[in-house]
């Protein structure tokens, strides 16, 4: 019987994938108090694409899931700010929830590599639950590429809520620095749109991408594309390095008890100049 491939190795509460076949670290999934998380995210070079936490947001999380308000009953429950605040008075920082994981970590090998799953109870500030979650990550091997698919499956399971529209949803990344425009970065949408983020700003692109020249390794970048079983959304596009595909930008979702609602993205951390050729062979199909 074949070793396996692809493996997991435990550094606290991050779970990194090591692809044994070329020695090279694809990325991690890290599971704190508050939220799971996807970092770090490599390039098959080894450059890192994401940022973990800026000081000024620091709940815009590497590859993250977040929504505030969620609605159930009479409670309002923020899903999108985690501590600490970021300043004395902080307004987002008001009926933080979090995301709760409570089932072990389900590994699992696939054709090029390796898919991560957990279940996760959102739990309101005085730990009531609000929903389930399946939160599926998927790291894939390709020429170029690493490619990171997550998926947040959510269930009503203790009544009916809704997600208001909101700029505080639901699926994104924030950029690693040297990728923002201010450092010489290009933000690139389909078409060949190319410029700061006000060119993909709340408007539809096949995908998102942030691309620098890096000293001494040539261009790289992330590329984020929805995936196909994915709430339709919008792009929520900034130069200062968070990029969200938001399904509640514009329109308020609302599940009835026991019904689901799944956002999924995928990030594709890449070396070498992009084109919209090359981006079709890692957008989502």
């Amino acid at each position: 019987m074949s070793q396996p491939r692809f493996r997991t190795v435990e550094n606290k509460q991050t779970h990194l994938v090591l692809d044994e076949l070329t020695g090279r670290c694809l990325g991690g999934l890290a599971i704190s108090h508050f939220r799971p998380m996807v970092y770090p995210l490599y390039t098959p070079a080894g450059v890192t694409v994401l940022q973990e936490s800026p000081p000024d947001h620091p709940f815009h999380n590497g590859f993250f899931v977040g929504q505030s308000p969620v609605i159930s009953g009479d409670r309002e429950c923020n899903f999108w700010a985690t501590p600490p605040a970021r300043m004395a008075s902080d307004p987002l920082q008001s009926r933080v929830g979090r995301m709760s994981v409570e089932s072990p970590l389900s590994v699992q090998e696939r054709p090029g590599g390796l898919r991560m799953s957990v279940r996760a109870v959102w739990r309101d500030e005085n730990e009531e639950p609000v929903l389930d979650e399946i939160r599926t990550i998927d790291f894939q091997v390709r020429e170029g590429a690493t490619i990171c698919d997550m998926t947040s499956n959510k269930t009503a399971a203790y009544g009916a809520i809704s997600f208001p529209a909101t700029k505080h949803g639901s699926i994104g990344v924030r950029v690693e620095p040297r990728l923002l425009p201010d450092l010489g970065a290009e933000v690139i949408g389909d078409q060949d749109r190319r410029g700061r983020a006000d060119v993909i700003h709340e408007t539809a692109s096949a995908y998102v991408a942030y691309e620098n020249e890096l000293t001494g390794h040539g261009r790289f970048g992330v590329l984020m594309s929805p995936l196909a079983d994915s709430a339709p959304g919008i792009w929520f596009i900034r130069d200062y390095g968070m990029a969200m595909y938001d399904a509640t930008l514009r329109d308020e979702t609302a599940l009835g008890a026991d019904e689901s609602w799944t956002v999924g993205l995928r990030v594709a951390a890449y070396d070498g100049p992009i084109s919209d050729q090359r981006a079709q062979e890692w957008i989502a199909s």
